[in-house]
């Protein structure tokens, strides 16, 4: 019995010598297994194809190994040490059995989560096909009839094509779908049809369907645009998915031609010291308003934009001296990218400029009086004024000359005053009192 007793002494204090231990003096520490339940969120969802999709993993213990049951559907055969993970579901050719013929075909996938701990779940969810774009697309023109045995074509040169896209699904129209259109390449845009403004060009819009199930876009090609096979991309906007569209445009002969009038400009200087300057109106006619205008460097234009058939702007060009610039161009374009071109010449004159002259080209001054004389003729720059006397001034204003002898100081009797404008000089001879006072 005391062997018995002494053995469990024994054994008691072994078992309270590891508890204090593991306790760390006293404490208390759950165990590092004990992390929650694990939980793959969210527990259950409808995945489209072609959607990115994340998931969230609530307890167990790190790291993570992530499984899928098809994997050509959803691909995972992964270990992770976070709590999130992405994916990516494809296009189900395969769906399950017992459908509803109204229901989007689907496929049941299930995806499963393992913790380090050994835990396991497993939730099961539905990718849906998506192939909601590109199907039934038809064009609607007013392209030339094609010959026997040539493609028709979707679209044309110069004119509108009307697409309408019907998206289908296992025999489902779908109404008051948004769907967004991308231009990719080709000489077309899509036309925002709002009456309440000029038609503007763009190259991405957004439509929806009507109730019949149609989403209808209206694309312009531009004028003259040579025959090429074109690219648009639709996206179906709810579910992000993609399918780009092909169309064939035919090069037609223009539609609707931009006149302009007058369609040459010359301007000519006055002189051969000047270049031509001024300004000239220029109409615009036929075509489709509004109406872009672009000139070269040199000239300017206003307004750049005519918004009417029959409309016109301003052509001016500043005053220069020789060499004059070459001839330049001003080009008109509507909004269907018709163009019409305007050339500008500019040239000096063919006669010199008159020389200057000076009335009366003689005066007398007494001390301190003011003489004034008329300068007429000359290119037309600013007079300049020069006096050969140190105590008789000249000062030019506009076509004015003041010649003053200052009432202080000995000099010559006469004064030679020249006027010029850089080209031709003027000489006025003023006599003045040899001494002043």
């Amino acid at each position: 019995m005391r062997r018995l007793q002494s053995k469990l002494s024994v054994a008691f204090l072994a078992a309270a010598a590891l508890v204090l231990a593991s306790c760390g003096g006293g404490g208390a520490t759950s165990s590092p297994g004990a992390a929650g339940t694990l939980q793959l969120l969210p527990g259950t969802a409808s995945l489209y194809a072609g959607v990115p999709y994340t998931f969230n993993i609530v307890g167990g213990r790190k790291p993570y190994l992530v499984t899928s049951s098809e994997q050509t559907l959803v691909e995972l055969n992964i270990t992770i040490d976070g709590p999130t993970f992405s994916i990516v579901p494809r296009n189900p050719g395969v769906v399950d059995v017992g459908l509803d013929p109204n229901e989007v075909p689907r496929r049941t996938v299930n995806i499963e989560v393992r913790d380090s701990n050994g835990a396991s779940l497993s939730n099961p969810y539905n990718v849906l096909q998506n192939f909601f774009t590109g199907y039934r697309e038809t064009y609607a023109n007013t392209c030339a009839a094609a010959g026997a045995g040539a493609v028709a074509p979707q679209a044309c040169s110069g004119t509108d094509s009307v697409v309408t896209l019907v998206p289908v699904s296992n025999g489902t129209l779908y109404g008051n779908r948004e769907y967004q259109f991308d231009k990719v390449r080709g000489d077309f845009q899509f036309v925002v049809e709002d009456p309440a403004v000029t038609p503007q060009l763009v190259n991405q819009i957004r439509v929806r369907t009507d109730q019949a199930g149609k989403a209808i876009v209206r694309l312009r090609v531009t004028n003259g645009a040579s025959t090429q096979l074109a690219t648009y991309k639709i996206t179906d906007v709810a579910t992000g998915v993609t399918v780009d569209a092909v169309f064939l445009i035919v090069q037609q002969a223009p539609v609707d031609a931009i006149s302009v009038l007058p369609d040459t400009l010359a301007f000519t200087g006055a002189s051969t010291l000047r270049c031509g300057s001024g300004s000239a109106d220029v109409n615009i006619f036929g075509g489709s308003p509004p109406y872009t205008i672009a000139a070269a460097p040199g000239l300017a234009v206003s307004p750049t934009t005519v918004d009417t058939n029959g409309g016109r702007f301003t052509v001016t060009i500043g005053l220069t001296a020789p060499p004059c610039p070459p001839n330049s161009t001003i080009i008109v374009t509507d909004s269907r990218g018709s163009v019409a071109t305007i050339t500008v010449s500019n040239a000096a004159g063919a006669t010199a400029p008159p020389v200057v002259t000076v009335a009366p080209n003689a005066l007398t001054l007494a001390c301190g009086q003011t003489g004034q004389v008329t300068v007429v003729g000359g290119t037309g720059t600013p007079f300049t004024a020069t006096s050969s006397h140190p105590f008789v001034s000249a000062i030019v204003g506009g076509s004015v000359l003041s010649i003053t002898r200052a009432n202080v100081g000995a000099g010559p009797a006469t004064a030679a005053i020249g006027v010029t404008d850089g080209t031709s000089t003027a000489t006025v001879t003023a006599t003045v009192p040899l001494t002043c006072p």
